[in-house]
């Protein structure tokens, strides 16, 4: 896990779901943070998985998934902190304070989600055709190069037997 190979949006997928994790863990308002949880748990696999598994391929663009689990994530944070609006006169509490961590972590995920989605032209890819690791293969000698012209005559006079 090195942490100096990642991009900068991965980064801050990286430390957005730290906070997620880590707070939302620690608070206790409950709701639909869960989703948030799992989601940022989502994100670390999606973006650590090719430094551990070079030959293990995504289900999907690397940005397609980190845009769809940071907006699950927002989606779950901002849904449990609607449903405890009434209940924010509480803001001085460590439970509130953690609360709001993992709020802000999940839009934190969302928007970086977005930057990697974008950097990739901003097209969804979800299913097999997802971002393969580089393989590195030496050329065989069965066939020429691709910028090498080839020569279609000889096909052209008939078979020489």
């Amino acid at each position: 896990m090195d942490i100096s190979k990642l991009g900068q949006n991965e980064k801050l997928a990286v430390f957005g779901s730290a906070a997620v994790i880590l707070a939302g863990l620690i608070s206790n308002w409950g709701g639909l943070l869960f989703l948030s949880i799992l989601a940022a748990f989502g994100m670390l696999v999606v973006v650590f998985l090719p430094q551990f598994s070079t030959g293990t391929t995504l289900p999907g663009s690397k940005g397609s998934l980190m845009a769809a689990l940071g907006i699950l994530a927002a989606a779950g944070a901002v849904i449990t902190a609607l449903q405890w609006l009434g209940y924010l006169g509480l803001i001085g509490s460590l439970n509130t304070i953690m609360f709001f961590v993992a709020v802000i972590g999940a839009l934190v995920m969302a928007y970086a989600g977005w930057q990697e989605l974008q950097s990739e032209g901003g097209k969804w890819v979800f299913g097999g055709t997802g971002a393969r690791s580089p393989a590195t293969s030496s050329p065989s000698g069965d066939s020429p190069p691709r910028d090498t012209p080839v020569d279609h005559r000889a096909s052209e006079d008939g078979p020489t037997s």
